[in-house]
């Protein structure tokens, strides 16, 4: 009987960035494992859960918060793998996100057993996402913004602590950005490949036969449709900057509907707004009575379902996309691989990825006025900038596809892990 390779994912909503990997590793006869918090059912795979042993300790240190929160559920998971161990479990290769703490007491579990570390975000405290954007800060939340940024820059440094502890102990690294490795210590940097999570350009491809009914009306990539997307509407993703454009981008564009999709129940990344008004209502109210008679154009579709969501990107004729420097998100790439004209901020990592007037169009992340006008500019003559969506797609196939290019650096790197 042939001994099968052991691999352990570690994730607390497994699978997370794995979910095409662990599937390919089940394919090619590999004996795979996860550890979560969170139930997860896929055919072929050993899921093994932990609970949440203690809580957050009361008038505990300001800086050691995190850190306990991240230790709690290292505790935690470490009570599992030494069941798992004790029962005789010994996985090759462990493959973890650190960003809860359940890895770090892994190599100290099973110290032969190699560890392939995600590296999803390194806090920096200069120029980075905490000293980006003083303006949301003072004038949204009200906040002073040297004492802001004096507690945050210490909290973010402790936050680093079980990275740094993690890193240093992995055997390889991964990350899906230049821009997301370069915030690593440079120290640590040469064990980092960097490899996106990968785009399925199957299944995320253009299809002028789809149409999406919206309030009784049917909608199609005839239309002309503009779209933002963000996991939570709030100001990393430059949702206070895209409302100010909104006005405008309706008055110039009488033809054109605008589809907003995001959790607007959620803070999101950053500091939480203050009282019970969330960034949705916060930005909304600014920009309400500029588009009285309009607002049947403007369209929040909240969280969507999958399916739907590829439909939207589908459609679209222009997506806006703005970051801080921050973590690159999917939607972006998602939107490109569907054929959408993508008008994104001059910030990494999306300048990793977009190059200005050949495969999107690039704008200063705070300049409403010109992401307006960009869309006006497009939308105007959309045959003229057609080549930037047929572009835009032919990167992601090119540097970004699932199964062509992401998921064979994947597989190869565990290979190169497992000898």
């Amino acid at each position: 009987m042939v001994n099968k390779k052991k691999i352990l994912f570690v994730h607390q909503n497994f699978p997370g960035q794995y979910k095409h990997i662990y599937k390919s590793l089940v394919k090619k006869g590999f004996d795979v494992h996860s550890l979560s918090i969170k139930k997860y059912n896929g055919d072929g795979i050993n899921n093994h859960y932990y609970e949440l042993l203690s809580f957050s300790s009361e008038n505990i240190n300001q800086w050691a918060q995190e850190f306990e929160a991240k230790m709690i559920r290292a505790d935690s998971a470490l009570k599992k793998c030494l069941q798992m161990r004790d029962d005789g479990f010994y996985p090759d290769l462990i493959i973890g996100h650190p960003g809860w703490g359940e890895t770090f007491f892994m190599k100290e579990v099973w110290p032969e057993s190699k560890l392939l570390t995600y590296v999803e975000f390194y806090y920096k405290t200069i120029n980075c996402d905490i000293d980006f954007d003083k303006s949301v800060i003072e004038d949204d939340l009200n906040l002073d913004f040297d004492k802001f940024y004096e507690f945050n820059k210490y909290k973010l440094t402790a936050r680093n602590s079980p990275f740094l502890s993690t890193y240093a102990l992995s055997d390889y690294l991964v990350s899906p950005t230049q821009f997301q490795k370069n915030l690593v210590p440079k120290s640590l940097r040469d064990n980092i490949e960097v490899i996106h999570d990968g785009i399925d350009t199957e299944i995320l491809k253009p299809d002028p036969k789809v149409k999406v009914l919206v309030n009784g009306k049917k909608y199609s990539k005839s239309d002309k449709i503009i779209t933002y997307v963000s996991r939570s509407l709030d100001p990393y993703r430059g949702f206070h900057i895209f409302m100010k454009a909104i006005p405008k981008i309706l008055k110039e564009n009488p033809d054109a509907s605008i589809f907003i999709v995001g959790d607007d129940k959620t803070h999101g990344y950053g500091a939480k707004p203050k009282g019970d008004r969330n960034y949705k209502e916060i930005y909304y109210s600014k920009i309400k009575d500029q588009i009285k008679g309009d607002e049947d154009r403007l369209f929040f579709f909240g969280q969507v379902q999958y399916d739907l969501f590829i439909k939207l990107m589908q459609i679209s004729s222009i997506h806006i996309y703005l970051s801080y420097p921050f973590v690159l998100s999917w939607s972006m790439l998602e939107a490109m691989s569907c054929g959408a004209t993508i008008i994104g901020s001059n910030t990494s990592p999306v300048t990793e990825v977009i190059e200005d007037n050949t495969n999107g169009l690039l704008v200063d992340f705070f300049d409403y006025e010109g992401i307006s006008a960009n869309v006006h500019k497009v939308l105007k003559n959309r045959d003229k900038y057609k080549n930037l969506s047929t572009n835009a797609r032919q990167t992601i196939i090119e540097k970004y596809d699932l199964k062509k290019v992401a998921l064979p650096l994947h597989l190869d790197l565990i290979n190169r892990a497992l000898k």
